[in-house]
């Protein structure tokens, strides 16, 4: 009987410690918003489903968006002036994602970006072309369907 309740103790132990792997939380950390991003270029789609890429300086690559866990972000940009790469954004704000509905508030403006995509370690958000301006085109005569600026996780 001491060895029957042994066993069935080490049994339930090793269930208990094998639902409780690393690995559950390695697989969310990549699919979260949560963390520190960086903008890599901006990408518009044509209705004939032409891309063009826009890869961004490497300047305007040292930006950064961080997405706390308590809700709150931390946005920095940084653009060329005079050949020297320089910061000119520092703005804090809040954010909440609800059903791949991204709301960002700032001290300036509320943006709900109307495309959002995450996929492991890429972010996209940005607009369709509707929502914002339907004159622009691209590809010669073609609408543009939509644009994005897209994000790599670098922690």
């Amino acid at each position: 009987m001491k060895k029957l309740n042994l066993l069935l103790g080490i049994l339930i132990g090793l269930i208990i410690f094998s639902s409780c792997s690393n690995n559950d939380d390695s697989n969310s950390n990549s699919n979260s918003i949560i963390g520190t991003w960086k903008t890599v270029k901006e990408v518009e789609v044509c209705t004939t489903g032409n891309v063009e890429n826009y890869i961004l300086h490497t300047c305007a690559q040292n930006g950064r968006t961080t997405y706390f866990e308590n809700g709150t972000l931390n946005i920095t940009g940084y653009h060329l002036n005079n050949g020297n790469c320089e910061q000119y954004l520092n703005m804090i704000g809040s954010w909440s994602l609800n059903n791949n509905n991204l709301t960002v508030t700032t001290e300036f403006d509320t943006y709900n970006p109307s495309f959002f995509e995450l996929s492991n370690d890429i972010l996209r958000i940005g607009y369709y072309v509707y929502d914002t301006d339907p004159s622009r085109t691209c590809d010669g005569e073609n609408l543009l369907s939509h644009y994005y600026l897209e994000y790599v996780r670098v922690d």
